[in-house]
């Protein structure tokens, strides 16, 4: 796994993307942690939390010892509640990552994550876990509408998926990365027609082409199918020159991958998204809506 740290290691060191985790927060994080462990031995230190995370970590990190600031002083630690209170904002959603993946219970999991999100929600944190991965809301990104929207209907109606595929996309865009913007909403598009479809796998060419066949875009008059399926191939055909775009000189400046290209698209994405979703939505059982 790819922690938080290491996912975003450019623009933390740029200073693009920036962290704070209170005292509070962590020292809550660790009471949930606590109440979440299990225990497998008879020493009080086997257990997910206070050995096999601590080992995770060394594991990660390709270090021998934990470091961290205890009473002030910056040295070596073997105690996981010191690291977490005492260490770096990412690497605290480090740890928090990687206990995710460290309990075997699904239901556990989700409940986990749920208490964490708590956590940080009431704590006015702009943070949030999503399918196991650690992410950031901006100002921005819950101002602009479209956005918003998107995000809420992806993360009510559980399209985990998805959600951390368009909220990738958001953070490319704050910390620079505009062709990583452009690719990860793409993503976020193909995930959503993915769950829409109830399709596990599938390309640009069938999604599109399994959507136009499902009745969810409707033909509310002469050619609206037609222009629709323009559009959303026009999506995929920006990701596609993007990605390309991303990893070799441009020629001609107009065809640069830059901020107003990268927020055109994250915003044609959610706008696609919305859509998907609210249709979605229409033709689900009112016993299965999500809310």
């Amino acid at each position: 796994m790819i922690l938080f740290s290491q996912r975003h290691s450019e623009a933390i060191e740029n200073k693009k993307l920036t962290l704070s985790i209170s005292k509070k927060i962590r020292q809550k994080i660790i009471y949930c942690m606590q109440r979440f462990n299990r225990w497998y031995g008879y020493d009080e230190q086997d257990s997910i939390f206070y050995d096999d995370l601590k080992k995770c970590l060394l594991e990660n990190y390709g270090e021998t010892s934990l470091k961290a600031y205890v009473d002030d002083v910056f040295k070596d630690t073997d105690k996981i509640e010191e690291f977490i209170l005492g260490t770096k904002p990412e690497y605290v959603l480090d740890t928090i990552e990687l206990y995710v993946t460290l309990i075997d219970k699904p239901g556990q999991k989700t409940n986990f994550q749920k208490e964490c999100n708590q956590i940080f929600k009431s704590e006015n944190s702009p943070v949030r876990i999503l399918d196991g991965y650690i992410i950031k809301l901006d100002s921005v990104f819950l101002e602009s509408e479209i956005l918003n929207k998107a995000y809420e209907l992806l993360k009510d109606s559980h399209f985990e998926k998805a959600c951390r595929d368009f909220l990738n996309a958001r953070n490319n865009l704050t910390t620079g990365d505009y062709s990583g913007t452009i690719i990860e909403a793409n993503n976020a598009i193909e995930s959503t027609l993915k769950k829409v479809l109830d399709k596990e796998k599938g390309d640009q060419g069938n999604l599109k082409k399994w959507l136009m066949k499902s009745g969810i875009i409707p033909d509310y008059f002469q050619g609206f199918c037609e222009h629709f399926e323009g559009l959303l191939q026009s999506a995929f055909t920006i990701a596609n020159e993007s990605s390309r775009h991303g990893k070799k000189e441009i020629p001609d400046k107009r065809n640069e991958v830059n901020y107003a290209v990268a927020s055109f698209f994250l915003h044609l994405a959610g706008s696609l998204i919305v859509f998907f979703m609210e249709r979605y939505q229409e033709n689900l059982p009112e016993e299965e809506l999500p809310f």
